[in-house]
């Protein structure tokens, strides 16, 4: 028998386990009838921050039936989510999947469950070579295009906080995070309420997720760029491939799910100019904000923050300006994380964000950025993301090199240039410069009126928080158009999916977008 308690609220300063099986004792379930306890979900209230309490969702097996009318908080456990089942409509086909991050790896695994061969394309390099060339980036300044922080395999999320959490609702969701943790990850992102992998772990966990899908049939090729596509009768025919930066073969196939990513914009244009349907789509842009660790985890914890059961806090800040109908807000806030150049073009520089498993630096830093769509940039197609390119190549400019541009927190609000060097996780070249005088004005108005907001907070607006940009890469400025069964609505065999293709924001949303785009158009249900 297997039963479901929920809500069962423990302060963090009593002993966890001991405190759960109190819990559990008041509710009719002793000690020895439990067979297994396996946690659903641990959420943390801070609200009151020095009374800080854990709140636990647990399925307890046990070793013998009990009633459970006697106790409201216990219900029979529901078990595992049932998948509709499902047949490949078009078996044993090579498809082919533009692209390795979570979209597209998770396409290539479903295709592969199938009894499909996914045959993988990646501009980058594989995740154990890409480490080091953007390693080697740092160090030397020189920029490999195609294969940097938001380039190669994993993808931009690679080089992330490896957060989790989503705010969809998918049958698919257990299927992405159990076949994480088969791969290598914490078992923890099973029940925690925010789960997070982080860039370390995360490396392992791709490369892993790679092997098994290459000992499904899978096939990959990396360093090897989607230059150009054939189309013959309104449906796709072949790719043009360009291998190494050098050779260019066509590869025959007439069916391919695109999962390019946000930062792609020379597939994008090619794939315009061979009549794939796009429009606009608003994004954000903005900056980061840099924090001393222990200043947040005040902020969040108060007299508490000293607890070992508490990890490194996060944080979400919005501010909505009613005047213009306009949010600003905070994005992939990574705790104890560091902030990274990320660079994929030569002569234009931006930053991101990412941290370890452990979340333990010294700093946390999140974006800080303000809607805009294309009321404020234009309507042609690609105007969005000639507003990012253009930030990129002034901050490049300005820096003269691939750095960033840093201000003091307070200097903006005062339209004052900071003066003194600033300590930062940043570890490239920093410029001070005044970002009051870097952004169009209708994103430094509302920047400035965000912080304004928030500057009744002393410990997230102070003296001792900085800002460095600029941050332009948030989401993909477009959307590729697709249909219900998720294929392009103009050029029949081209499947757009994830954060790319304006259908995710997240690794979690990407990878089930992956899942559900496949079981929708290669699949059909067995009734």
């Amino acid at each position: 028998m297997k039963v479901n308690i929920n809500n069962l609220i423990i302060s963090i300063d009593k002993n966890q386990d001991t405190e759960i099986l109190k819990e559990l004792e008041k509710n009719g379930i002793n000690k020895e009838n439990i067979k297994n306890l396996k946690y659903l979900k641990r959420s943390i209230d801070s609200r009151k921050r020095n009374d800080i309490k854990f709140i636990y969702n647990l399925e307890v097996e046990l070793n013998k039936e009990i009633n459970l009318e006697k106790y409201t908080k216990l219900s029979l456990s529901k078990g595992e989510q049932d998948y509709k089942k499902r047949s490949p409509i078009y078996p044993k086909r090579e498809v082919a999947v533009v692209g390795t991050g979570p979209a597209g790896l998770f396409a290539a695994l479903r295709l592969a469950e199938y009894g499909y061969v996914p045959v993988v394309f990646e501009r980058g390099e594989e995740v154990e070579k890409r480490n080091k060339t953007t390693a080697e980036f740092i160090k030397t300044y020189k920029l490999n295009p195609n294969s940097n922080i938001q380039f190669g395999e994993g993808g931009a999320g690679t080089y992330s906080d490896g957060k989790l959490n989503t705010g969809i609702r998918s049958e698919y969701i257990d299927k992405v995070f159990n076949e994480f943790v088969e791969c290598g990850a914490q078992a923890e992102i099973l029940w925690n309420y925010k789960p997070h992998i982080g860039t370390d772990v995360l490396r392992k966990v791709i490369k892993n997720l790679r092997e098994k899908i290459k000992s499904m049939g899978g096939k990959f090729y990396f360093n090897s760029f989607i230059e150009d596509i054939k189309v013959s009768n309104g449906h796709l025919k072949s790719l043009i491939v360009r291998e190494n930066g050098e050779k260019v073969y066509e590869y025959d196939i007439d069916m391919a799910v695109f999962a390019i990513g946000h930062s792609a914009r020379d597939t994008y244009k090619m794939l315009y100019k061979r009549g794939v349907a796009m429009e606009n789509k608003p994004f954000a842009i903005g900056l980061r904000i840099e924090h001393l660790r222990k200043d947040i985890d005040r902020m969040q914890y108060g007299k508490s923050v000293s607890n070992p059961n508490l990890e490194a806090a996060t944080y979400n800040m919005a501010y909505n300006n009613r005047e213009e109908t306009r949010g600003i807000f905070s994005f992939c806030m990574c705790p104890g994380g560091e902030i990274v150049n990320a660079s994929s073009e030569i002569g234009a520089s931006l930053v991101n964000g990412m941290s370890y498993s452990t979340r333990n630096g010294k700093f946390s830093n999140s974006a800080i950025v303000v809607g805009i769509s294309e009321k404020d940039y234009g309507n042609q197609i690609f105007s969005g993301m000639k507003l990012q390119d253009e930030l990129e190549r002034k901050n490049y400019e300005i820096v003269g090199t691939y750095g960033a541009t840093y201000q003091n927190v307070m200097d903006f609000m005062k339209n004052n240039v900071t003066k003194q060097e600033i300590e930062s996780s940043y570890k490239m070249q920093l410029y001070s410069y005044d970002m009051n005088n870097f952004f169009p004005e209708y994103i430094t108005r509302n920047l400035r009126a965000a912080f304004e907001h928030w500057s009744k907070n002393d410990l997230f607006i102070s003296k001792n928080v900085n800002l460095i940009g600029p941050e332009t890469r948030t989401s993909a400025p477009v959307k590729i158009l697709r249909d219900i069964k998720g294929e392009s609505i103009s050029i029949g065999g081209i499947y757009p999916i994830g954060e790319g293709a304006g259908y995710a924001g997240g690794i979690t949303s990407a990878a089930v977008d992956g899942i559900r785009i496949v079981d929708t158009a290669f699949a059909e249900i067995i009734e």
